[in-house]
């Protein structure tokens, strides 16, 4: 009787343990998305919205009922067994425990999902894979329990992925990630495919032979989140040259007549979910969660000093100190103990805690990480910046600049867009970045064992660039795994834009944007506008033919009005340069014959306030770049305001938002004083009538 006690009482432990949910974060990227962040931090402790990334996947994890979770870390770990040991998973009243379990001698996903085979019965039973850097609102108890009645149906189940529909050029797409899945009438996956920029794909005969149904899917986006059984482990360890999720994906279709193996779809409508991959996405799921796309995890609610909300979205912590004049636009999130300054213009950005913000600062599409401080008279335009950096007095951040943790810039600097600095030179900090393999750190050499170059940080500065080619050398592809500054600006490869020699460059020295282009569909986009505004030229082709060129390309490419509008004047800014520099006289013939010629091009997509911005900063950026079109602005604006192109107060609204200290400002005050002048006395004729 006592042994059959026993044996009923172990049996029920057993099913007890079955029914504790489990989940498996790979806390590493295991790609160098993010340098140079990570070199100092790991991804999955980077903040989005003031909160750790990791954070987002474990409240993801808990509130769906997820029990017991592990954290599997490889590079920086100590980092995040701290972060995790302190936070409030790890109090008494924590719904779910978890337990970090460190590796410093894997290299990828396969690799630690191996090393989870040789902890032996930790996973026990179906198990919840994901990634750290995932956010969610989604519930998964339903999922898993139909992934459990399918399996208790058909045990050659291996897996449930979980993916979300969006369609193409939905903000939250990673474009390095495209794919195309087929699908049967139960969700069983019958073939995936990856795109990588292809626009045509073939598809196995047999897939049309041995199925009467079937869907053939682009609409979707991995949310790198999935229900494993344990023979997923299994798999991992019976073939090494499993790397990645996709790799496992591949394996099991090309193998599923040997083996019998089977994969199944659950595709998300309504819910959220995505992955941080890059920093493109960091910016619009950094928007999202302002938008209240991710409800219920909103600021105010997931921040342990939460948040007030206010009208168009602006979120303040508690103890902010906001200046006389400070405008906070739409789409702002202020940390505690932060300070604005006097007539500060703050929008669309994410300020830390114990941030100092000075006067007549402009903030823009910017994210200011903790303890970062920017002085008087400065601008920030889509930019990271990370802890404690200092911006001082009169500097200019352009698009797409990474100023990583504790860099110094300025005074009466303009960093360049695209620029990536760290505290510390190349060399001496690639030795624990969790987004890079093994480098041989002594092949870099000593180039940057210099002292800070001023005319890169100023002054006062304290900072080394980063240059991917120092670390990839030739290997272009290597290179672009890197993904660039953020919001689609990719870095130029170019070593010679940054000479660390200290050496004044030729102040007419010109490095084209198009060095650079944006990626995939995009730059294929403006290389066709391109093409076709030379060709409208060369031809004489009707404008209105043009037009429909342009809309045409735009709907090939899923380009939004937005992206239109700026590469539209950006190929036109171009044009003229596409054989070489041209100086400033002739460049003023040739615009003068391209305004001309293209006024109902311009009319046609500059038709409201926020377009014609959107050009005038373009302009901006370009002269930054170009001397000739810098001094030709004051009549390049004189022509687009004569025909009708640019309202007068969208021209004068752009200039308010010009920092001082930028040459153009300097350069178009003439032209905007004969603007208010001519408008005064316009007012006084008509008073006089």
């Amino acid at each position: 009787m006592s042994s059959k006690k026993d044996n009923s009482n172990r049996s029920s432990e057993i099913l007890e343990q079955e029914d504790v949910l489990q989940a498996l974060v790979i806390a590493d990227s295991f790609n160098r998305k993010f340098l140079p962040l990570t070199v100092e931090k790991p991804r999955v402790l980077l903040p989005l919205v003031n909160i750790p990334l990791i954070d987002y996947t474990i409240e993801f994890l808990a509130s769906s009922g997820v029990q017991e979770i592990f954290v599997f870390c490889c590079a920086h770990a100590d980092q995040i067994k701290d972060h995790v040991n302190s936070s409030k998973w790890n109090q008494s009243n924590s719904p779910c425990t978890i337990t970090t379990i460190v590796s410093d001698t894997c290299t990828s996903m396969g690799d630690a999902i191996r090393e989870m085979e040789s902890k032996k019965g930790v996973l026990r039973s179906h198990f919840i894979l994901v990634n750290g850097d995932v956010i969610s609102n989604m519930q998964l108890k339903d999922i898993v329990e139909i992934h459990k009645k399918r399996f208790l149906e058909d045990k050659s189940t291996v897996m449930t992925l979980i993916n979300k529909q969006a369609k193409p050029g939905h903000r939250t797409r990673n474009r390095e990630e495209e794919f195309l899945m087929v699908t049967g009438p139960s969700g069983r996956v019958l073939n995936f495919q990856r795109l990588q920029g292809k626009r045509k794909l073939k598809l196995p005969l047999n897939l049309f032979q041995e199925h009467s149904s079937m869907t053939v899917r682009h609409d979707l986006i991995d949310t790198h989140i999935c229900v494993c059984t344990p023979r997923v482990v299994e798999l991992f360890v019976d073939n090494f040259d499993y790397k990645t999720k996709n790799d496992f994906i591949r394996g099991l279709l090309i193998n599923e007549e040997i083996e019998g193996n089977k994969l199944f779809l659950h595709v998300l409508r309504d819910e959220y979910a995505t992955r941080v991959a890059n920093l493109p996405l960091y910016d619009s799921v950094s928007k999202d969660m302002i938008h209240r796309w991710v409800f219920p995890v909103v600021p105010e609610h997931i921040s342990p000093g939460g948040y007030s909300l206010r009208r168009h979205n602006q979120y303040l912590a508690k103890d902010v100190s906001l200046g006389r004049d400070c405008v906070l636009d739409e789409d702002v999130l202020v940390g505690s103990n932060t300070v604005i300054g006097d007539n500060t213009f703050i929008s669309h950005s994410v300020i830390g805690s114990g941030c100092k913000i000075g006067s007549n600062v402009r903030l823009e599409n910017a994210y200011l990480w903790d303890g970062v401080t920017v002085e008087d008279d400065c601008s920030v335009t889509f930019s990271i910046l990370c802890n404690n950096v200092l911006v001082k007095s009169g500097s200019t951040i352009q698009t797409g600049c990474i100023l990583s943790f504790q860099v110094v810039v300025g005074p009466n600097i303009i960093i360049q867009h695209g620029t990536l600095l760290t505290s510390l030179p190349q060399s001496q900090v690639m030795n624990s970045s969790d987004d890079f393999e093994e480098t041989e750190t002594s092949d870099l050499g000593n180039k940057d064992e210099i002292h800070p170059n001023p005319a890169v940080v100023g002054a006062e500065g304290k900072g080394h660039v980063w240059l991917p080619q120092e670390i990839f050398g030739e290997d272009e592809e290597e290179a672009e795994d890197l993904v660039g500054p953020p919001f689609g600006l990719n870095v130029s490869l170019d070593a010679s834009c940054y000479d660390d020699s200290g050496d004044d460059s030729d102040e007419d020295s010109y490095i084209s944007p198009s060095s650079s282009p944006p990626p995939d569909d995009t730059a294929l986009f403006f290389s066709e506008v391109l093409e076709s505004i030379q060709r409208t030229m060369e031809e004489n082709v009707k404008v209105d033919n043009l037009i429909l060129e342009v809309n045409s390309s735009k709907h090939a490419y899923n380009i939004s009005i937005q992206e239109l509008n700026q590469l539209v004047m950006k190929a036109v800014l171009e044009l003229p340069h596409i054989k070489g520099q041209v100086k400033p006289a002739p460049l003023l013939q040739t615009m003068k014959k391209l305004v001309k010629k293209l006024s109902p091009l311009f009319i046609n997509y500059f038709k409201n306030a926020a377009s014609q911005l959107d050009c005038l900063r373009v302009i901006q950026e370009h002269c930054s770049n170009n001397s000739s079109t810098l001094a030709i602005l004051p009549k390049f604006l004189l022509m687009f305001y004569e025909e009708d192109v640019l309202a007068e107060e969208v021209i004068l609204s752009w200039y308010q938002q010009v920092p001082s200290s930028d040459q153009v400002h300097k350069v178009v005050t003439p032209f905007i004083t004969w603007l208010q002048e001519a408008d005064e006395e316009s007012e006084e004729e008509e008073e006089d009538d």
